[in-house]
């Protein structure tokens, strides 16, 4: 052990030694990593804890032995689209319903407790970006709240739902709760997370579900009331597909992507279709986007044609480096 780590290290070590689920250990672990100094009496340590941390992730995320052995681990999704959000909630508050109602899949609905046992993807085209939105069984049922831990460290987005009828200020301070317990940090409007704590620190959306049924208004308005100066708000019925375009939206802001259409030199602007856009991180450039097309399309990239926000002029000619905003159209030149 270093001599120079500081209180807030030794810390952290006491709750990994205390903790007793593997939930509270990795999130102990992540903390000692976070706060430990960078310099090369720590690098052995450094390797101690992530090592550490890799057994207690292979623990969670992959397949439990018993009737379970030599099946594929259902909470182990792969990532598809352009992005992954995760509907979190408690049980029987629409998640399903919701899931089916945006992107068509057919889920296992029922107004009974823990309908969802497994978590259930789909694929969810808004505005042509493919969101990978994935129903998940309640946050509080013990059976899965472990193999769930794994799914959301590998989550861009937590969509929280909970239930107009059953007050939800209350069942989001669970939620939240919960979370917590796990050493998740939901990232407030405005903040940015950095790039060593992107499995912890997650943006939140957060949905009044069943804006259909009697006294939804009110709750609603305390719902907002208590959340959002700091969260993103939706109020949905997920029976009546209301609130959809509202929550693709929000959930297109918090995944910073852009989209970029790209035209062929033969055919007009005039003629030209926005349809299968390349969806980028804000901040990317042409080579950004001649790269994703194809790789040998951005090492021999000469300059591009721009039309779009980001350029001066329609139609100006720029450069590798020149940097895009949403629904650029540029034709790329090599």
């Amino acid at each position: 052990m270093p001599t120079n780590v500081p209180p807030q290290y030794v810390k952290a070590e006491e709750r990994f030694r205390e903790a007793l689920t593997p939930q509270a250990k990795i999130a102990a672990l992540q903390e000692m990593l976070s706060i430990m100094p960078k310099h090369k009496g720590t690098d052995h340590l450094k390797a101690q804890l992530r090592s550490r941390m890799s057994k207690l992730m292979d623990e969670l995320e992959g397949p439990s032995t018993g009737d379970r052995k030599g099946q594929t681990e259902p909470f182990s999704i792969p990532k598809e689209g352009d992005g992954r959000a995760t509907l979190v909630g408690p049980t029987n508050v629409g998640k399903s319903l919701l899931l089916n109602k945006a992107t068509g899949a057919q889920t296992r609905v029922g107004a009974y407790e823990l309908t969802t046992q497994e978590p259930v993807p789909a694929i969810w085209v808004y505005e042509g970006i493919h969101i990978q939105l994935v129903d998940t069984p309640p946050i509080s049922n013990p059976s899965t709240q472990s193999r769930l831990y794994g799914l959301l460290r590998n989550s861009e987005i937590f969509v929280i739902i909970v239930d107009l009828a059953l007050d939800p200020v209350a069942q989001t301070n669970h939620v939240f709760s919960q979370l917590g317990d796990w050493g998740f940090r939901l990232l407030e409007k405005g903040e940015e997370r950095g790039e060593d704590s992107r499995q912890l620190a997650k943006p939140a959306i957060l949905v009044g579900n069943r804006a259909d049924i009697d006294g939804s208004l009110d709750a609603f308005q305390d719902f907002e009331t208590s959340f959002a100066d700091r969260f993103p708000i939706v109020m949905a019925s997920a029976e009546e597909g209301v609130g959809l375009d509202d929550l693709g939206l929000e959930i297109f802001k918090a995944l910073r992507v852009i989209r970029v259409f790209t035209k062929s030199p033969r055919v007009k602007l005039e003629d030209f279709e926005r349809i299968d856009p390349v969806v980028l991180d804000i901040g990317s450039t042409v080579s950004d986007a001649a790269e994703k097309l194809h790789k040998e399309l951005a090492g021999g990239l000469k300059y591009a044609v721009l039309w779009g926000q980001s350029g001066k002029f329609q139609g100006q000619r720029v450069g590798r480096d020149h940097e895009l905003t949403d629904e650029d159209i540029v034709e790329l030149h090599s």
